[in-house]
């Protein structure tokens, strides 16, 4: 998830892009955030420490709203949301927002899955799948998650942009995005160095509905979100979102406006689900403990795949959707107004989900949500915050 040629939103929806380059209680309630109630019930003295972190936060980046969760382990430590959604309209925990990038390696979870089940096979060519794709032979589902398969970002390319920044309504297919994404040539031979690009998931998510003969969303329920009890989480191939409804503000098309219902589609497979704060946060920490896989399946997931290409090391890489930052999990969502992160410490099994939406005056050309998650970390964590670039 641009200034002409470029719309920003989309400069913005691929900060994860710039990332990797560089290399449910205790929470405030909604008579808190509304001017207080006499019986409403007392945060921990961690829990008040976030949400002081937050409500600082927003003040500073001219936040709308922001909904936050913390667990350690499963315990939850802090839920909560302050601002307004609308505006005016108290924001509270329940309410659903885009997930973005988070959604990323989902696709990789039920990739892995559908491997082990024998549906496909990850290091065999989607030619079968897609045999029309340019290099459809050489190209394999395992490069698709890793961003190794050279496919140009159609996010970047001018016309997609042009399109998207006049109209971000518009409803976008799968094949309308291939043409975007190979209007521009490859970067490089398939697996031979790494280029994130939305492209790769758009791809992968055609290549497991056409290997499993089943809509992406019946996959997604079937091998994540029903199995871990995600009941408010759904993947979504229009801008209905169910009530309650975090909004999403931005003014990144030069003016203030509600960007709620903007189409996802244009994320198609990547990011287009709607979810809660707390569903967020349980896909997060079952994504960091390898709970819908098997240990070798996880080992290789989470492993180290794209060590030693680009600026990556051992140490801080990003491999199947999740930019890894010397034992933290981390991801950075950003689209049309809904600025995310999400923190996964594996040593202390510590998760950090925050969404924020912009303001009048917020910068628009950054995710708001990150220096959040990063100084609620550094509270919980502070002898290894994670470094993030």
């Amino acid at each position: 998830m641009s200034r002409s040629p470029r719309h920003r939103g989309y400069r913005r929806a691929g900060a994860l892009l710039a990332v990797v380059l560089a290399l449910a209680t205790g929470g405030c309630t909604a008579e808190e955030k509304s001017g207080g109630s006499p019986s409403a019930p007392v945060e921990s003295a961690e829990a008040a420490k976030i949400t002081d972190i937050v409500r600082a936060e927003m003040t500073k980046l001219d936040l709308t709203s922001a909904v936050y969760g913390v667990w350690r382990g499963t315990e939850q430590i802090a839920l909560g949301a302050l601002g307004g959604s609308p505006l005016g309209v108290p924001a509270t925990p329940e309410m659903r927002l885009r997930v973005g990038q988070p959604m990323e390696p989902m696709l990789s979870t039920v990739l892995w899955r559908l491997d082990g089940e024998g549906v496909l096979k990850i290091d065999e060519p989607i030619a079968r799948w897609l045999p029309d794709f340019p290099r459809a032979d050489k190209i394999t589902p395992r490069m698709l998650a890793d961003s190794t398969s050279g496919i140009a970002d159609y996010v970047t390319e001018p016309e997609f942009l042009k399109i998207f920044g006049e109209n971000p309504i518009r409803e976008w297919t799968a094949p309308q995005l291939f043409e975007r994404a190979n209007a521009r040539p490859p970067l490089f031979e398939p697996g031979t160095d790494f280029g994130y690009a939305h492209s790769d998931l758009v791809v992968l998510g055609e290549v497991l509905q056409k290997a499993a003969g089943k809509p992406l969303g019946e996959l997604i329920a079937e091998h994540i979100t029903d199995p871990l009890g995600m009941r408010d989480s759904e993947v979504v191939l229009n801008p209905q979102m169910d009530e309650p409804i975090l909004h999403g503000y931005t003014n990144e098309r030069k003016f203030f406006e509600d960007s709620t219902f903007w189409n996802p589609t244009a994320f198609l497979h990547s990011g287009n689900m709607n979810s809660t704060v707390a569903d967020v946060g349980r896909w997060v920490r079952a994504l960091g403990t390898g709970e819908r896989l098997t240990p070798e399946q996880f080992r290789q997931m989470m492993g180290p795949s794209t060590a030693g290409l680009g600026p990556f090391t051992t140490e801080k890489y990003f491999a199947f959707g999740v930019v890894h930052l010397a034992g933290w999990l981390f991801m950075n969502p950003s689209y049309g107004g809904y600025d995310g992160v999400a923190f996964y410490d594996t040593k202390t099994e510590t998760t950090v989900v925050v969404y924020g939406t912009l303001g009048p005056t917020s910068n628009a050309d950054q995710n708001n949500a990150v220096g959040i998650g990063t100084a609620i970390s550094t509270l919980l964590v502070p002898d290894r915050p994670p470094a993030v670039p």
